[in-house]
């Protein structure tokens, strides 16, 4: 695949590839002292993950996607700040609170990164993954017009476990029928991810490809191959849990998850080669090892209508919000 080199930094040329405008600014914040977020900055991510219920606060997901999102980060006064670059999307940022006691107001931190998008040029201030609960914190930030934009599309499909695994009457005639048809069959074998096997995912996720339409699906959020790489390679065990699922001796499905309360644990990737095979590891997964988790997090559709249809049809769902808080100035209302 042909690329070029705009900046400094090499643009493949594929559907989200980067305009000129983003990659001055990508390149303005790189002198600024932001870093690439990737696998090498998974640690420093880490130590800030909170008690975030949203996927894009988890240090696992931020490592192994950031790459493809163009991301870059850095700490000010204590807090991570993180920026982002995608096609046909403003330039965002998200903040990271830091463990415990803060010397610097979220205020402070908004002021800054202000200050800096509009040295640029940017119109504005955008910061994304907003829960719910600390919107009201994100509203009265003073100085600004703020306008809270949500989108259905960014929210993440939510499930309770119980309705997960919820079986019978007429209304999981369909799931139940998916689902038994791998109950007690011969030929499948699931066993947990581990250090060892997990590689194997990545030989699971190759077949599948073969038979998707690569600019399509990269024209969402980028290769979801290239991030499992990153997964793979950041697998924990101690912090992850996964199935690995053998059809008739060769590996065919997987699933990888992480419980992160009693309220939740997040599904990260997973897929099966054989119809409906992934519906019976979600079923597997909730069913016989995350058993105290509340919820299921199964992140955004991203408008992607094969993945939105695959998670309104799962089971009974809830939407989570994710905000977008975007602050202006009164002198940049025009501009």
């Amino acid at each position: 695949m042909e690329s070029a080199s705009l900046g400094g930094i090499c643009v493949s040329q594929r559907p989200y590839t980067l305009s000129k405008q983003a990659v001055k600014v990508y390149n303005f914040f790189q002198q600024q002292g932001f870093l690439p977020a990737d696998q090498k900055s998974y640690p420093i991510f880490k130590k800030y993950e909170g008690d975030s219920r949203l996927q894009e606060r988890s240090a696992v997901i931020i490592a192994s996607w950031s790459t493809e999102f163009n991301g870059l980060y850095k700490t000010i006064d204590g807090y991570l700040c993180s920026v982002y670059f995608f096609r046909d999307s403003p330039v965002y940022f998200m903040i990271h609170r830091p463990p415990g006691n803060v010397d610097y107001s979220l205020q402070h931190i908004v002021d800054r990164l202000y200050e800096l998008s509009r040295s640029i040029g940017l119109p504005a201030l955008s910061i994304f993954a907003i829960e719910a609960r600390f919107l009201a914190e994100y509203q009265s930030i003073q100085g600004y017009d703020i306008q809270i934009e949500y989108k259905e599309k960014n929210s993440a499909y939510v499930y309770r476990t119980k309705d997960l695994l919820e079986l019978s009457g007429s209304i999981n005639y369909y799931k139940r029928k998916r689902v038994k048809k791998f109950m007690d069959n011969p030929a499948v074998l699931i066993c947990p991810l581990t250090k060892g096997n997990v590689h194997l995912c990545l030989d699971i996720e190759k077949q599948w490809c073969k038979a998707q339409d690569c600019g399509y699906c990269e024209s969402f959020c980028g290769c979801e191959k290239k991030a499992l790489e990153i997964m793979v390679a950041l697998f924990d065990e101690r912090i992850q849990e996964g199935l690995l699922c053998y059809y008739e001796g060769t590996p065919a499905g997987y699933i990888i998850c992480e419980k992160r309360s009693r309220d939740v644990a997040f599904l990260y990737f997973g897929k099966g080669i054989i119809p409906d095979l992934f519906l019976y590891l979600i079923y597997t997964m909730f069913k016989r090892y995350i058993t105290d988790a509340e919820y299921m997090e199964i992140n955004d559709d991203m408008g992607n209508r094969g993945l939105q249809q695959f998670k309104s049809h799962l089971s009974a769902y809830e939407f989570w919000r994710k905000y977008y808080c975007v602050y202006k100035r009164a002198e940049s209302r025009n501009i």
